[in-house]
């Protein structure tokens, strides 16, 4: 099996991807802009959820980083609206409030994955491929 292939491949189709990040915690969008960055994906993000939507509006990203605890609205409540919008988008939730009730909430309106704060940013890669596998 040549490894090597496969891995320019990955390379490759996460060159071609496109992330945005909706989270008002500029550390957090940051780093996940940083570590999605290296690993080749292109990556946009906004801290509200009015400006994320009206994003949303005129562009579909591959991967939507949704936080739940916005200070202008809930991701909860706006991810049935994403998901009408884009039915086939990959979206990951992300929380400070790691309670088993989010994160049922979140996978039950159409979250492909729910990702307590704080993270490890070397699982992300890991977590991507999972939810794109999935699809």
């Amino acid at each position: 099996m040549n490894y090597g292939w496969t891995i320019l491949e990955e390379q490759k189709k996460a060159m071609d991807a496109f992330i945005l990040i909706i989270d008002d915690e500029p550390d957090i969008c940051r780093l996940l802009q940083l570590s999605l960055s290296k690993q080749g994906y292109r990556v946009k993000y906004v801290h509200g959820l009015t400006e994320g939507l009206q994003y949303l509006q005129r562009s579909r990203p591959d991967i939507l980083f949704l936080d739940i605890h916005l200070p202008d609205g809930s991701g909860l409540d706006a991810l049935p609206v994403i998901k009408k919008w884009y039915p086939d988008l990959i979206v990951i939730t992300i929380s400070a409030y790691d309670n088993g009730m989010e994160k049922q909430k979140a996978l039950t309106a159409g979250a492909a994955h729910f990702l307590p704060k704080p993270f490890d940013v070397g699982k992300l890669k890991e977590i991507i491929y999972d939810v794109k596998a999935k699809r």
